[in-house]
C-alpha cells in the first residue's frame, strides 16, 4: 500500500518537439538555454526547484512527466495561421484551442487535453498551473537540426519569457 503523497515538486520546464525536424526542435533549444541560464544564476533564484526536460512526444507521456509538479511551463513550436515566424507568445494552457487530430500517430496517442482529463479522472497530481510558450515556426517538416533564422533568433526571446515566468513564481512564493 502506498504511503501519503509526497509534496509536489516545484516547476517543470518541458521543451517539446523533434530536434531533427527543423523548427520543430525549437522547444529543445529553448530548454537548453533555460538550463544554461539557471546554472549560471548566482544565487540560483529558485533553480533548485526547477526541473528542465525535453520530450519528443505529448499526450499521455507529457501528462506523466508534468505530474507531481506544482506548475509546468511547456515550450513548443507553433503553426498558427497568420502569425509571423519567430513570434513568441505565452499562454495559459486553457487559452489554447486544441486541434486533436494534428500529430497523432496511432489510436494509442492522445492529445494533451485528453491526457490531462484522463489523469485528473485517475487522481494524478497534476500542476495547478500550466503555461505554454510558443514560437511560431516556419517549417517543422524539413529534416535537419538547423532552425530557420527567425526561429533561431527567437530562442533567446522565448528563454527570457520562461525566466520571467519562473521569476514571477519566485516573487509570489516570497510574499
Amino acid at each position: 500500500m502506498a504511503g501519503p503523497p509526497d509534496e509536489p515538486a516545484g516547476v517543470i520546464v518541458v521543451g517539446l518537439g523533434n530536434p531533427v525536424l527543423g523548427d520543430d526542435g525549437v522547444g529543445w533549444r529553448v530548454a537548453d538555454e533555460v538550463e544554461r541560464r539557471l546554472e549560471a544564476q548566482t544565487p540560483a533564484v529558485g533553480a533548485g526547484n526547477v526541473t528542465v526536460e525535453r520530450l519528443g512526444v505529448g499526450g499521455i507521456r507529457l501528462m506523466e512527466v508534468i505530474s507531481d509538479h506544482e506548475a509546468a511551463i511547456l515550450v513548443d513550436a507553433a503553426e498558427f495561421a497568420g502569425r509571423t515566424p519567430g513570434e513568441v507568445r505565452t499562454w495559459r494552457l486553457d487559452e489554447i484551442e486544441f486541434h486533436a487530430g494534428g500529430h497523432l500517430d496511432s489510436i494509442h496517442d492522445a492529445s494533451l487535453e485528453t491526457a490531462l482529463d484522463l489523469g485528473r479522472q485517475m487522481g494524478a497530481a497534476l500542476p495547478d498551473r500550466i503555461d505554454v510558450v510558443t514560437i511560431q515556426a516556419r517549417a517543422t517538416d524539413v529534416f535537419g537540426e538547423e532552425l530557420s533564422p527567425e526561429v533561431e533568433a527567437a530562442v533567446a526571446v522565448a528563454a527570457d519569457e520562461v525566466m520571467r515566468l519562473l521569476a514571477a513564481r519566485d516573487d509570489l512564493a516570497a510574499r
